[in-house]
């Protein structure tokens, strides 16, 4: 049996089994974007995330049912992409779907591949989310990140999975 233990605005803490976790009231899963540029680049964003208290770089990437008509996980991975990078693509392929943080949120994230990807527009996100968009060539992505990192930038699991499949597909 499930028990709630706290509801916020966003959020609601949950308890099963004694073990307390966390669940987003909307939105209880996510898609991360593995868009890669026509000139061989992977398409980053930062942003500063408030539960870490940091700049963090990811994917492109958004809830899945947090606004209306926002349930599929493929139309939320182009949405996404263009609001948060000014990138459409022509398609996008399921990677892979995991949890995030299995010990303390309940949320699910779906990785999907973007094809045909095409700049139409700034990007930078909605809702004053001030994304930077950052377009690192693959054969510099891992000196790059560390560099980031060393300047205190975190960088979210999420880009080492998409690394992983990228070169699968190389």
């Amino acid at each position: 049996m499930t028990k709630t233990v706290f509801e916020g605005d966003h959020v609601l803490v949950l308890e099963r089994d004694q073990w307390q976790y966390v669940e987003r009231k909307k939105g209880k899963s996510a898609v991360a974007v593995v868009a890669v540029t026509e000139d061989g680049k992977l398409i980053l964003t930062e942003q500063f995330r408030r539960p870490v208290n940091a700049r963090v770089l990811d994917l492109p990437a958004g809830l899945v049912g947090d606004e209306e008509g926002s349930e599929n996980p493929e139309k939320t991975a182009r949405k996404e992409l263009k609001e948060e990078t000014g990138y459409a693509c022509a398609s996008v392929e399921h990677l892979a779907t995991g949890p995030s943080s299995p010990g303390i949120t309940s949320e699910i994230v779906g990785l999907y591949r973007a094809r045909g990807v095409q700049k139409v527009g700034e990007g930078g996100g909605v809702d004053g989310e001030d994304i930077t968009v950052h377009l690192v060539a693959l054969d510099e992505l891992d000196g790059w990140l560390q560099t980031k990192a060393a300047a205190g930038v975190l960088v979210d699991l999420k880009i080492w999975s998409a690394r992983y499949f990228l070169m699968q597909s190389a």
